[in-house]
């Protein structure tokens, strides 16, 4: 019997670190991918001193499904961000410069 429960404690750690391994490698996925994308985003702006209407201005095909995506706000303020699963969003804030997952 205490095999049994050593064994079944094991192969739950063992899931729970597996899970949480892919989601944080999936995490650094999306924030290696959007910071390239706001990279390009910050040197249109300095170049032009105006951010781009939409990401074919910095010569980048819109990606189908997860992202990244760019979305201008107004003249001074955008976001990038990332469709996760249904309802949730990995978003950017230039003001805060950080990442943040939304639901």
């Amino acid at each position: 019997m205490r095999k049994i429960i050593i064994a079944i404690s094991a192969l739950t750690l063992i899931t729970i670190g597996s899970i949480t391994y892919l989601i944080i490698s999936k995490t650094n996925s999306y924030i290696k991918q959007g910071n390239i994308l706001v990279e390009k985003v910050e040197e249109y702006k300095q170049q032009y001193n105006k951010l781009p209407k939409t990401i074919t201005d910095l010569n980048i095909k819109e990606s189908m499904g997860t992202g990244p995506y760019y979305e201008l706000i107004d003249s001074t303020k955008y976001i990038v961000y990332f469709n996760i699963g249904f309802d949730n969003t990995f978003i950017y804030s230039p003001n805060t410069k950080e990442w943040i997952e939304t639901p």
